[in-house]
C-alpha cells in the first residue's frame, strides 16, 4: 500500500509514442501531487517484470492510455501477418497484459483511458472507461482530471457499484464505470468485447 508520507502514485502504461497525450495526462496528475510512473520497456532496469511488479506495487492505480500511436500499432499488426510490426504489437500487447494481471491481482482501479479513439483491442479487466483523453484547454475535461487525481491523493478510490454499466453483449459480462457523457443515439465500444455499445437516450456521468 501507499504509506501516508510517501507521494501518491499512478502507474501508466502505455506506447512513448504517444508522448504528447501521455504528457498531457502526467502535468494534470502532477498539479494536484501526484506521480505518475510511465512504464517504458525501453528504459527499465532488467529483468522488466521485477521493476514493473515494484512500481505497481507503490501505485493506487493503473491507467491504460490508450493513444493514436497505440491503435496504430494494433491495426498495422493485424494486415502484416509476416512483418515486424506484428511481434513488436504482441510485444507490447504481453506486457500490457501483464500489467493489467498485476494491478486486478492487487485489488486497485484499473482505467482505460482513449486519446479520442476507438479502443481495438480487448482489455481482460478493467473498472474505469474514459473515452475523451485529457484537454487542458478544455477547463471540463481538466477539472475532471484534477478531480479524479486528487481523490487517489486523499486515498480514495473508483471502484464499480450499482450504478455502474454493464456491457450488453451476453458473452462478455464487463461491468465498469463509463466515465464519459454520450449523446443521443451514440455509441461506445465495450473495452472488454470492442462490441458496440448504442446509447439511444444518452449517457451521463
Amino acid at each position: 500500500m501507499v504509506g501516508s508520507s510517501q507521494k501518491t502514485q499512478i502507474f501508466m502504461s502505455h506506447t512513448k509514442l504517444d508522448e504528447e497525450f501521455c504528457n498531457k495526462f502526467d502535468i494534470a496528475a502532477t498539479r494536484v501531487g501526484v506521480k505518475g510512473f510511465r512504464s517504458e520497456f525501453e528504459e527499465l532496469e532488467i529483468p522488466a517484470w521485477k521493476t514493473i511488479k515494484e512500481e505497481m506495487d507503490k501505485s493506487c492505480a493503473l491507467f491504460l492510455m490508450v493513444g493514436k500511436e497505440l491503435v496504430k500499432a494494433q491495426s498495422s499488426s493485424e494486415f502484416s501477418a509476416f512483418l515486424p510490426d506484428k511481434d513488436k504489437w504482441k510485444f507490447t500487447q504481453n506486457w500490457i497484459a501483464y500489467e493489467i494481471g498485476l494491478a486486478c491481482q492487487r485489488g486497485i482501479d484499473v482505467w482505460v483511458v482513449c486519446d479520442s479513439v476507438d479502443i481495438n483491442f480487448p482489455v481482460p479487466y478493467l473498472n474505469n472507461y474514459e473515452i475523451w483523453g485529457i484537454e487542458p484547454k478544455v477547463k471540463e475535461n481538466l477539472s475532471f482530471w484534477k478531480g479524479i487525481f486528487q481523490e487517489y491523493s486523499n486515498g480514495n478510490s473508483s471502484p464499480v457499484n450499482g450504478n455502474s454499466l454493464h456491457c450488453p453483449n451476453s458473452r462478455c459480462g464487463a461491468v465498469f464505470n463509463l466515465r464519459s457523457i454520450i449523446q443521443k443515439d451514440g455509441q461506445v465500444l465495450c473495452p472488454t468485447c470492442l462490441k458496440s455499445m448504442v446509447f439511444k437516450t444518452g449517457y451521463l456521468l
